[in-house]
C-alpha cells in the first residue's frame, strides 16, 4: 500500500473513529485526534518543565461576597533525579540537603521517642570493575528517582506561597499550626512525594514544635490499592484500555512519523525492549532531568542507524522535539482519544470521588475542623486531573516539578457555593470548545455533575467489564 493510500486510511478511521465516539456519549475529542504531531497547537512558546509557576498573594484575588471554607491541593514532587537509568553513567547527582532524622514511637500514649533519632544516607561506593554494581548508577549522594536539593526548595518555596494567601491575605489557616485537625495530608508511598510535602507544609507552617503530639498524619495507601496514579495491577482494564489506545491507527502513525529520533535517541542511551519503542515517557526523563541540572546530555560512540553516520550526542532541538512528543502522547491518551473518557474513569475517578467525599463531607460538618488538604503525588497524579477538567492545550503540557491544583470551596453570602481551580498561579483554563464551566467560581452542582462523569459508581465492577 502506498503513503497516500495509508494516509488516507488514518484519516478515514479517525474520522469513523471520532463519530463513533460522539455518538456513544463519549465527551468529543478535539485538538491531538486527528491530528500530527507536527500539526499539533501545543501552546508551549512559556512552557518549563523544570519548574512550576506558582500562586502569587500579590495577584491572587478572594472570590467576591463569599468565605472560603476548604482548601485541597494536589501537587507533583519536586525537582528529581532520573528514574530511567543509563549503564557507565558518570554523571553526579547530590541530595545531602534531603535528609531525615527518624526515629521510632513507642505504644505508650502520649506517644514518646524510645529509640533516639537515626539518619538515612545514600552510599554510592566507587566502581572497581571487581565487585558491586555501582557501574549501573550514577555517582553522588542520590537514590534513583529521589528528590533532589532544588525539589525540596520548589516546594518550599511553593508552601511559602500558600502561606502568603491563606495565612497572610487571607487568615483563613491558622498563623501556628497547634492543631493538626485543620490539615489533611496523603502522599504515595514514595520518598520523593513524602518529602515534598514535607518541604511544603514546613513553610506553609515554619518553626512548628517538634514533638510527637504536634506531628503531621501523613496517610498513605499500600501501593497494590494506590488511587493517586494509574494502577494497573489492581485493575487489570487500564492496561487494557491504553493498549487499545497504544494499537490504534493515530498512535501508531504517531510512532511512525517520529520512529527515527526515537531509533537514534536509543541508540545513543544503548536502551530497548517495548517501553522504550512505544512511549517517550523514557526519554524525557533522561533528557530534562539532566537540562533541568545543566548536565550534559547523553552521547555514545555506539549511535549508528543502518551504517549511516548520525549525531553521537542529544541535542537542544532533541529535547524540544522529545517534549513537544511527550505532551501529544499523553494529551491523545488522557483526553481526546475516544477511549480516553473510560481510560480516565479507571486511572483518576478514584481520586476525584475522594476529592468530592470531601468536598460533601465538609459541608455536612463531618470534617471537624480540616480546613487544608494535600496530596503529594506524581505527574501521573496531576495530569489525568487535568485531562478530566478538560484543561487547555496549554495547561494539558507535561505537569512540570512541584505543579499544583488548588481546588477551593467557597460559600457565597447568598448561601450558594463555589469551587474555583488553581493551576500553577493560574485559574485553570478548559478547552475553549468544551468549557463546560468558568473554573474561577463554577457552581458547585455544576462541579459535581462534570466531576461524576469520571466517578465510577464501581470501580470493581468497572474494572471487570
Amino acid at each position: 500500500m502506498g503513503a497516500r493510500s495509508l494516509n488516507s486510511v488514518v484519516v478515514i478511521t479517525v474520522a469513523l473513529v471520532a463519530a463513533a465516539a460522539v455518538a456513544n456519549g463519549s465527551p468529543a475529542s478535539s485538538s491531538s485526534f486527528g491530528v500530527g504531531v507536527s500539526a499539533y497547537p501545543f501552546d508551549d512558546a512559556s512552557y518549563n518543565y523544570c519548574v512550576a509557576d506558582y500562586p502569587d498573594d500579590q495577584t491572587y484575588n478572594a472570590v467576591p461576597d463569599a468565605k472560603l471554607e476548604l482548601v485541597q491541593v494536589v501537587v507533583r514532587h519536586g525537582d528529581r533525579t532520573p528514574v530511567h537509568l543509563l549503564s557507565n553513567d558518570n554523571t553526579t547527582w547530590t541530595c545531602d540537603e534531603v535528609a531525615e532524622n527518624i526515629y521510632l514511637n513507642g505504644a505508650d500514649q502520649p506517644a514518646t521517642n524510645t529509640t533516639g533519632a537515626f539518619r538515612q544516607l545514600i552510599e554510592i561506593p566507587s566502581w572497581n570493575g571487581k565487585y558491586g554494581y555501582s557501574n549501573k548508577v550514577w555517582r553522588g549522594t542520590c537514590d534513583v528517582g529521589q528528590l533532589t536539593d532544588k525539589g525540596k526548595s520548589q516546594h518550599r518555596l511553593l508552601g511559602s506561597k500558600l502561606r502568603g494567601i491563606y495565612i497572610d491575605k487571607l487568615g483563613f489557616l491558622s498563623a501556628q499550626l497547634n492543631n493538626t485537625d485543620e490539615i489533611y495530608a496523603r502522599t504515595t508511598n514514595v520518598w520523593r512525594t513524602k518529602n515534598s510535602a514535607e518541604s511544603l507544609l514546613g513553610s506553609l507552617w515554619p518553626k512548628r514544635e517538634i514533638t510527637p503530639q504536634t506531628a503531621i498524619p501523613f496517610h498513605t495507601y499500600p501501593k497494590e490499592i494506590e488511587t493517586m496514579y494509574e494502577n494497573p495491577d489492581a485493575c487489570g482494564k487500564v492496561r487494557t484500555l491504553k493498549s487499545k489506545i497504544v494499537d490504534s491507527e493515530q498512535f501508531l502513525a504517531f510512532l511512525k512519523d517520529q520512529g527515527p529520533l526515537m531509533a537514534r535517541l536509543s541508540g545513543i542511551f544503548d536502551v530497548s525492549g517495548p517501553d522504550w519503542a512505544s512511549s517517550w515517557d523514557g526519554y524525557m526523563d533522561i533528557l530534562q532531568a539532566r537540562h533541568c541540572h545543566g548536565v550534559d546530555l547523553p552521547c555514545s560512540d555506539r549511535a549508528s542507524i543502518s551504517g549511516k553516520s548520525t549525531p553521537k550526542c542529544a541535542t537542544a532541538e532533541d529535547l524540544t522535539q522529545v517534549a513537544r512528543n511527550s505532551h501529544y502522547e499523553w494529551t491523545l491518551k488522557y483526553r481526546d482519544h475516544p477511549l480516553s473518557h473510560n481510560y480516565l474513569r479507571l486511572v483518576t475517578g478514584s481520586l476525584l470521588g475522594t476529592l468530592k467525599d470531601q468536598m460533601q463531607e465538609h459541608i455536612a460538618g463531618k470534617t471537624g475542623n480540616l480546613k487544608f488538604a494535600l496530596y503529594s503525588g506524581h505527574d501521573s497524579t496531576v495530569w489525568p486531573l487535568l485531562a478530566a477538567l478538560q484543561a487547555s492545550n496549554k495547561n494539558m503540557l507535561w505537569p512540570p516539578y512541584a505543579s499544583n491544583i488548588l481546588f477551593e470551596l467557597w460559600k457565597k453570602n447568598d448561601g450558594s457555593r463555589v469551587v474555583r481551580v488553581i493551576y500553577n498561579g493560574q485559574v485553570l483554563k478548559a478547552q475553549p470548545e468544551f468549557e463546560w464551566c468558568d473554573l474561577n467560581a463554577c457552581p458547585l452542582d455544576t462541579f459535581y455533575k462534570h466531576l461524576d462523569e469520571y466517578i465510577p459508581e464501581s470501580i470493581v465492577t468497572e474494572c471487570a467489564q
